[in-house]
C-alpha cells in the first residue's frame, strides 16, 4: 500500500460544512430552472453549543490495517492509518485504548487531519510511541500556525495528552512512529451534499444523542424528527432526503 505524506486537501467538491451544535438550523432554498433542473442553495444559522466526540476508530473495518479515508468523522485525513492493534503488535497493541482498532502514522511519516470549512478543537488523545521519544503537534487556523508543542511519549504505556487547541482547522503531527487512540475533538461538522433531486446529510457517529429534525418555517416552527433513520457510511450518520416544497429547515437537536 502506498502512503501519502501530502497533508493539505482543499477539495470542497460542492460540500458545505457548518459547526455541529445542539440545535443547528440550515435553510434550503430551491428554485426550478427549465433547463438545468434543481438548484440548491444552503444557508447556515448560528448554533448554540458545540458537541464533543471521541474518535475510537473501532467503527472502521480492516483485515489488518488500512488508510483512513476522507470524510471519516467529518474530517479529511492524510497519512493517518488504522489497524487492529493485535495485528501489528508492539506499540500499536499497547496503544490500543478501546479495542480493536488504533490509529497510526504510516511509515513513520508526518500525519495530519483537517476540516474543509468551519473550525474545531483538539481536546486530548492517547499517544504511544512505536519508535521515538517525542512528537510535535501543530494546530493551524487556515495557513496560520496557532499552536506548536512537543510532547514526550514512550512505548511502555499510552500517554494521555491534553492539547486544548481551540478554534483550529488542521492538526499536523511529526515525530517517529506513533499510535493514536481515543482522540477527543469538539465542533465537528454536519455535511449537506446535493445529489440530483435529493440532499445527503451526514454527521459523525461519535457525536451522540443528536436527532435530525426539520420544519418548513422558522416563524412558528413545528420541528419533526426525520422519518428515515440514519445509516452508517464511512464513520458517519447518513440520511438521504428528497427535496420537496419550496424550503426546508434542518437542525440537529439534543
Amino acid at each position: 500500500m502506498a502512503c501519502v505524506s501530502k497533508w493539505r486537501d482543499d477539495n470542497h467538491q460542492n460540500k458545505q460544512k457548518v459547526p455541529l451544535h445542539q440545535e443547528q438550523q440550515i435553510k434550503l432554498h430551491m428554485k426550478q430552472k427549465p433547463i438545468f433542473g434543481l438548484l440548491l442553495t444552503v444557508m447556515a444559522y448560528a448554533g448554540i453549543a458545540s458537541a464533543s466526540q471521541v474518535l475510537t476508530f473501532d467503527d472502521l473495518t480492516t483485515s489488518c490495517y488500512d488508510p483512513i479515508t476522507n470524510g471519516y468523522a467529518g474530517l479529511n485525513w492524510t497519512n493517518v492509518w488504522f489497524a487492529k492493534g493485535l495485528c501489528l503488535g508492539d506499540g500499536y497493541q499497547i496503544g490500543t485504548i478501546s479495542s480493536p482498532n488504533v490509529a497510526f502514522n504510516g511509515y513513520g511519516s508526518d500525519a495530519a487531519f483537517n476540516i474543509v470549512s468551519g473550525a474545531f478543537s483538539l481536546t486530548s488523545a492517547y499517544v504511544t510511541s512505536v519508535y521515538g521519544t517525542s512528537i510535535i503537534v501543530k494546530g493551524y487556523s487556515g495557513s496560520t500556525l496557532v499552536y506548536s508543542n512537543a510532547y514526550p511519549v514512550n512505548g511502555v504505556a499510552p500517554t494521555f495528552i491534553t492539547f486544548a487547541y481551540n478554534n483550529i482547522t488542521e492538526v499536523y503531527i511529526t515525530g517517529g512512529k506513533f499510535a493514536l487512540d481515543n482522540i477527543t475533538i469538539n465542533g465537528s461538522s454536519l455535511t449537506i451534499t446535493p445529489l440530483g433531486t435529493n440532499i445527503v446529510l451526514r454527521w459523525p457517529t461519535n457525536a451522540t444523542g443528536l436527532t435530525l429534525q426539520s420544519t418548513t418555517n422558522l416563524a412558528s416552527p413545528v420541528w419533526t424528527t426525520n422519518s428515515q433513520l440514519p445509516f452508517l457510511v464511512n464513520g458517519q450518520n447518513t440520511v438521504t432526503n428528497p427535496v420537496s416544497g419550496t424550503q426546508d429547515f434542518y437542525r440537529l437537536s439534543q
